[in-house]
């Protein structure tokens, strides 16, 4: 039986690394007394595959696992069992049973969302929106693997929102994590100091949301599964 899992992580496991976040979910769901199931060979492990991996210092809003279990559970059980044994940062929201020949997380979401809150004027952020929407290249330095090079973000920014709060303004970014441009929050932090948004105008950053990507709309892997 195989889980697609939708959870939450909040600003206080924001420095969790992906291992770290591996090694959490196997403990809660040992202390949860989840069926979980094993590979086979020398060094078996649990069955469970991240989605996307959230950069440290990022908080998620809606982040993905797939689990196989050694025999069915009901979603609700399996959902309020494991929400029991999590620390109060985190916790899952859905929980969908998917075909067992569903394409891996990491082969469909292609698209995430980042939000920036700043402390800024709308009227600014409007600006610096259209701004980057109508450029014709956005170049930054690569945060990947060849820093030394120029990135051009463009093609990989697909959409971006400004959205006003009581405090602060929040700018919302709807970007690539594959083809054709991988775009990193970092990267985009970068393009923001261009446009005269420094790191002390940000607030706090975190990953809104997981996505495939597909013919103009951003569907969540919840919803694109067999």
């Amino acid at each position: 039986m195989l889980l697609r899992c939708e959870y939450h992580v909040d600003s206080d496991l924001r420095f969790l690394s992906n291992l770290d976040m591996m090694h959490l979910m196997e403990r809660a769901l040992r202390r949860a007394k989840i069926p979980y199931a094993l590979s086979e060979g020398f060094n078996p492990h649990l069955k469970l595959s991240l989605g996307t991996v959230l950069p440290v210092g990022l908080w998620g809003m809606r982040e993905y696992f797939d689990l196989e279990l050694k025999w069915p559970m009901e979603p609700a059980e399996f959902m309020s069992a494991l929400n029991k044994a999590l620390p109060p940062a985190m916790g899952l929201a859905q929980v969908r049973v998917i075909d067992s020949h569903s394409p891996a997380l990491m082969k469909i979401i292609n698209s995430a969302a980042y939000r920036f809150v700043i402390d800024a004027s709308p009227a600014l952020l409007e600006q610096i929106r259209e701004d980057l929407l109508a450029a014709p290249q956005l170049l930054v330095q690569s945060r990947g693997k060849k820093k030394e090079q120029n990135k051009d973000l463009r093609a990989g920014i697909f959409k971006i929102q400004v959205i006003e709060t009581e405090d602060f303004v929040i700018m919302e970014l709807w970007v690539s994590t594959g083809e054709p441009v991988n775009v990193r929050y970092d990267e985009l932090s970068e393009l923001l100091s261009q446009h005269g948004i420094g790191p002390a105008c940000i607030k706090d950053v975190y990953r809104s949301g997981n996505y495939v990507y597909e013919n103009a709309a951003f569907n969540t892997p919840l919803e694109k599964v067999k």
